[in-house]
């Protein structure tokens, strides 16, 4: 198989962008650490962690070469699409995860102090970080051009986002009951408008 000709600069943006990605979700995580209170856990979220991982995994296989002039459209636009999907999956992370606050956690889990999100990126959607992650997954195949890449990349990510949606959703209905019934039903899960 041949490598995908791509520039320098699109791959560079590429590369800043996870590196302040993965910033943000050490940061965000590294707060939550010192919580005494560990909560109800829903393990099976581990899963869908897993098969997120799979899909960012699945976006970025395969062979590039550097080796397109950064003024070539093609690695303009790209350079741009890699700004604006990581970009907006950066802000909508750490967005929601300041909404958030001490109720954030890698495994799907409640708390008894635990609060039900619906303000900020709530209000749009109910799982804004997994739309996050959609973002740059999508920020993956236009960095490298790999956009083929997405017809393994995309159904992986959201079997596991649905697995984690699943569980945490059974989790907060436990503890917040009708409250959380009239949330899933004024607010989508994943994709804004789409109820």
């Amino acid at each position: 198989m041949r490598p995908l000709a791509i520039s320098f600069i699109q791959l560079s943006t590429f590369w800043f962008i996870t590196a302040l990605l993965v910033a943000s979700v050490v940061w965000v995580a590294l707060r939550s650490i010192d919580k005494p209170e560990r909560g109800k856990r829903r393990w099976l979220s581990i899963v869908g962690i897993a098969l997120q991982s799979a899909g960012c995994v699945a976006a970025g296989i395969g062979f590039t070469k550097p080796s397109l002039p950064w003024w070539a459209p093609y690695s303009i636009v790209s350079t741009m699409l890699v700004l604006m999907l990581g970009g907006t999956a950066i802000a909508l992370f750490l967005s929601a995860a300041s909404t958030m606050g001490k109720n954030w956690s890698l495994v799907a889990r409640t708390r008894s102090d635990h609060e039900l999100m619906r303000t900020g990126a709530f209000a749009i959607v109910r799982h804004p970080i997994y739309l996050a992650l959609l973002l740059y997954v999508l920020c993956i195949a236009a960095a490298l051009g790999h956009w083929q890449q997405l017809v393994f990349a995309i159904p992986l990510y959201l079997a596991g986002t649905f697995v984690r949606i699943r569980e945490e959703e059974k989790l907060l209905r436990a503890q917040f009951g009708e409250e959380h019934a009239q949330y899933v039903r004024d607010v989508p899960a994943l994709i804004p408008l789409m109820l």
